[in-house]
């Protein structure tokens, strides 16, 4: 007995020719679409986490430079003055993606209080922040597109 689906099919495809319809393909598009859709935003900060590392280590050698400075001194530089501190300044960097800045809170003799900021360069909203608050004590924070705290 001959099999009548394959003369069903022929109706709708046209004959026996293989292939997907326009209609197939359109579905396959707008998934795609749907897909990129949920999953773009979700790359964007996980590319723009990882771009925050470069801050992340350039705090760090802020940090140290600014902590040298003071056992040396007993004070710490003036706000934002790279050129006292023995590392190059980090925004003279070629490329960079971040501008740095440091700002003493209170430093005493005995005791360092000071922050060292990282802002993201055309988009302000995109910082790190590192806030010393006593010789042991300081915090690292992140602005909440990098993942850090809502408030």
């Amino acid at each position: 007995m001959i099999n009548n689906n394959h003369k069903f099919l022929s109706q709708f495809r046209g004959g026996y020719s293989s292939g997907f319809t326009l209609l197939e393909l359109l579905i396959v598009v707008i998934i795609i679409g749907i897909l990129a859709t949920i999953a773009l935003p979700q790359y964007t900060q996980t590319i723009e986490k990882a771009r925050s590392g470069e801050a992340i280590i350039n705090i760090g050698a802020i940090r140290v430079a600014l902590d040298r400075y003071w056992y040396q001194n007993g004070a710490l530089p003036s706000d934002n003055n790279f050129a006292t501190l023995d590392i190059d300044n980090p925004n003279n960097i070629t490329n960079k993606l971040y501008l740095y800045s440091f700002k003493d809170n209170g430093t005493i003799s005995t005791k360092r209080k000071y922050n060292v900021t990282a802002i993201r360069l055309g988009n302000p909203d995109t910082w790190v922040k590192w806030n010393q608050t006593d010789n042991i004590t300081g915090k690292l924070t992140r602005s909440e597109n990098l993942g850090g705290p809502t408030s």
